[in-house]
């Protein structure tokens, strides 16, 4: 059958190389006739290609090349990528690859001739129209002698059967998966224009506690966000990027870094400044040393989720804060607890191609520990899955495309799954790295996921402390 099934696209991707493909069908000799004509028509200027023989014994080969197709007239072209290759046949599934061994003549264009592979030609399926039997099929006027493409042991002209009729001939355009965006975005917010960032600006800056519940706005100082995940997953970058958007030029205020070592050694609460500087925002981002293996610090996260860490204490993997430790807050308020919990991945590390996990299994148990503490709590949980841009190069771009990547959705749902939450709760996210200044696409991530966070933390005081805030039982004055 002459259709590219599940298991051949995994061994064509393969023998490619360079990660993931798509293959998009542009011509077929049993559609399109098997005519010279008709292929120029469908596959010419199109890239790189792959075109597929299937015939009556079971055989399936062709070539596949990084140059496009052209009308011409007998003119080799160079390519170092192309090759040959028997994709299956009957009784062997096991792809054999002819790679190319005098780039100079790796395809040979010609306006009378079908494909055509090295100068011998290595591989010309048909010259001028091959009309169909009556049983469908085609005897192709193919020519085959091994020339510019490896044939030791033997050629693919060794292999296959020379003489059988074919069913079909099929050209696919090919390309990378990860620069494939989607027509449809996969979340349908964010905007990315500059009248929606100002939008979100105005809502984060305008944000109190349960306002739309009608709460004062003096009735808690500050809802409070813990950012937990591995070394190196970039928690204090993408506080970094927050706090850069309300000053409008990037700036480094938690310390940040690829190192093999925490670069976050205390526990810091970053109060964040709205853009006039008059007054804080009613939010604070809370950074904590990053989880590896074998140093454990479950029993801080606890004391940090109900208020008794205070902002500067410096992590002491043997020695856990206790009520007896200096600062040790004992009786602390609702506005000193954690009302959200976002765990940090780095989305550059994972690879469900080579079983890369987004966690080691020792850092993935403390979070679980961390997990069955925080829903005991009831607080809720978020995942900021972040370097998107490292992970597809059309994101890198541009982070407005971030919605329309396929292949940040797949990690999107591979985040949530490797730590038992929703898709919907993962955010993806483009930090400031190599920007020298502030940019709207990444202004409007970071706002759009802040506002995430800020939802989530109304949602847990809504259902806990609705009653109590309506009293404005809580002290508003800023320490």
């Amino acid at each position: 059958m002459a259709k590219l099934t599940k298991e051949d696209k995994y061994k064509l991707q393969n023998l490619i190389g360079d990660g993931p493909k798509a293959f998009e069908k542009l011509y077929s000799a049993k559609e399109n006739g098997c005519d010279a004509v008709a292929f120029h028509k469908h596959c010419d200027n199109r890239g790189a290609t792959l075109t597929l023989v299937y015939n009556s014994v079971g055989d399936v080969y062709g070539g596949f090349t990084t140059a496009s197709w052209q009308s011409v007239t007998n003119h080799m072209v160079y390519d170092t990528s192309a090759f040959l290759c028997l994709l299956r046949r009957e009784g062997n599934t096991e792809a054999i690859k002819f790679s190319i061994k005098l780039p100079p003549s790796a395809i040979m264009l010609d306006e009378e001739s079908g494909p055509a592979f090295g100068s011998g030609p290595d591989l010309q399926l048909f010259r001028g129209k091959i009309s169909p039997e009556a049983d469908g099929m085609f005897i192709l006027n193919s020519s085959m002698v091994p020339t510019s493409y490896v044939s030791l042991p033997k050629s693919l002209a060794d292999e296959i059967t020379g003489d059988a009729s074919v069913s079909d001939i099929m050209v696919y355009s090919v390309k990378d998966a990860s620069e494939q965006l989607m027509e449809i975005p996969w979340r349908p917010e964010p905007r990315f224009d500059k009248e929606y960032l100002n939008d979100l600006m105005d809502e984060v800056e305008g944000y109190w506690p349960l306002k739309d519940m009608g709460v004062n706005e003096n009735a808690l100082q500050n809802v409070n966000i813990l950012f937990i995940g591995p070394i190196g997953a970039g928690k204090s970058s993408f506080l970094n990027s927050v706090e850069s958007v309300f000053r409008g030029h990037v700036t480094m205020s938690a310390s940040a870094g690829s190192r093999t070592k925490s670069v976050t050694s205390a526990y810091r609460q970053y109060p964040i400044t709205a853009s006039d500087n008059r007054q804080y925002l009613r939010f604070q981002l809370c950074d904590c040393r990053g989880l590896d293996d074998g140093n454990n610090i479950t029993k801080d996260i606890e004391a940090i989720l109900e208020g008794h860490m205070p902002d500067n204490y410096t992590f002491n993997i043997s020695n856990p804060l206790t009520s007896t430790t200096h600062g040790f807050r004992k009786d602390p308020k609702l506005k000193d607890k954690i009302h959200c919990v976002v765990y940090v991945l780095d989305a550059e590390k994972y690879s469900a191609d080579l079983d890369i996990s987004f966690v080691t299994a020792d850092v993935r148990d403390q979070i679980k520990d961390i997990q069955d503490m925080v829903d005991q709590k009831g607080i809720p949980q978020l995942i900021l899955l972040n370097k998107v841009d490292n992970a597809c190069t059309l994101t890198k771009q541009n982070a407005a495309n971030v919605y329309k990547s396929e292949k940040i959705l797949m990690k999107c749902k591979d985040a949530g799954n490797c730590l038992g939450l929703p898709p919907m709760t993962v955010m993806p996210m483009k930090n400031y790295y190599m920007e020298p200044s502030t940019t709207d696409d990444i202004s409007i991530l970071a706002l759009y996921n802040i506002r995430q966070m800020l939802r989530a933390a109304d949602t847990f005081l809504r259902v806990n402390h609705l009653d109590e805030l309506r009293s404005d039982k809580y002290e508003s004055s800023y320490n």
